[in-house]
């Protein structure tokens, strides 16, 4: 959010260079706002230079259109990066931030949320505080969702590998494909999402949510295309430690082998945005990069999977 004035020391985040000027300033606001462990403090504030901070989100993500990011990172979320889709269909909330009523307020400004995506277990903090404030339906695969975390509430669980995709009537419906094994499904409890196959008109849905295991075992990613922009969670993110495309190893809870599958399985897929709940951002100059960065994460992680 501020690299120029925040960055690594040691194994700890640090100020380094304090903001000089105004846009500096504001983009040090948004940081302290959005810290998720309140470790940001400022000794003399500007008149209304925190408010103004706080109404910026939430922030345009860099070459998208219609995607931004919320702040606001919530410590129960492991500090995870939420994103808010605006688009006519209905706005989408990809995992979710720190509960604020003001970013709540914001995001009712912008046309509400009609879904919260959950993509897997470790990122959906309060979710049940936003689902009641928005109304919004909530999307997990139900392998995710757990009686602990209030996830077992959720309106829409997928079941199967998907993929499934958002309709412009506001369902949620499996896409055939010859390939799938065991089907797949969405289980509606209470909402508006139905169950079944694609509609038939030939037209293209925006939304895509894809399976895709091994983080946990029921992770799911979101492939928005109006801006090529695939929402990964804990999934798949760039390093800037390793200058490329990572899985981050250390913090795989189900399967390494499977997260790695997963991974391969997006080759081909249309998106050049990679856009994590941890890790950073990442921008692909095109389809021919996006296959080399994920075979290049393939071969350093010692794939052992089909061509």
């Amino acid at each position: 959010m501020d690299p120029a004035s925040f960055s690594r020391v040691g194994d700890q985040s640090a100020v380094t260079a304090q903001p000089q000027t105004p846009e500096q300033r504001k983009q040090a606001m948004q940081a302290l706002i959005s810290c998720p462990t309140f470790s940001i403090h400022c000794r003399q504030r500007q008149p209304g230079e925190l408010r103004a901070a706080q109404e910026s989100f939430p922030l345009p993500v860099p070459g998208c259109t219609r995607v931004h990011w919320t702040g606001y990172a919530a410590e129960s979320s492991f500090g995870a990066t939420a994103y808010f889709i605006r688009r006519p269909e209905g706005n989408i909330l990809v995992d979710v931030p720190r509960w604020t009523p003001l970013l709540a307020q914001r995001l009712q400004q912008l046309g509400g949320v009609r879904w919260i995506f959950l993509t897997h277990r470790d990122d959906v903090g309060d979710h049940q505080a936003w689902a009641e404030a928005t109304g919004a339906q909530r999307i997990i695969h139900r392998s995710e969702a757990n009686r602990r975390q209030g996830t077992d509430k959720c309106e829409v669980q997928l079941e199967g590998e998907g993929p499934w995709q958002l309709t412009a009537s506001g369902s949620v419906q499996a896409v055939p494909h010859s390939s799938s094994s065991g089907g797949s499904n969405a289980s509606s409890h209470g909402g508006d999402a139905g169950t079944g196959s694609s509609s038939g008109t030939g037209t293209e849905e925006d939304v895509l949510l894809l399976f895709t295991p091994g983080h946990t075992a029921g992770c799911l990613s979101l492939l928005y295309r109006p801006d090529q922009a695939l929402f990964t969670g804990d999934h798949l993110a760039w390093s800037n430690r390793l200058q490329r495309l990572t899985i981050f190893r250390a913090y795989n809870w189900h399967s390494v082998p499977q997260q790695l599958d997963s991974v391969a399985a997006l080759r081909d897929l249309d998106f050049v945005h990679v856009l994590p709940g941890h890790g950073r951002r990442a921008v692909l100059a095109d389809a021919a990069d996006r296959r080399r960065q994920i075979d290049e994460l393939l071969a350093a992680e010692g794939w052992r999977g089909g061509a």
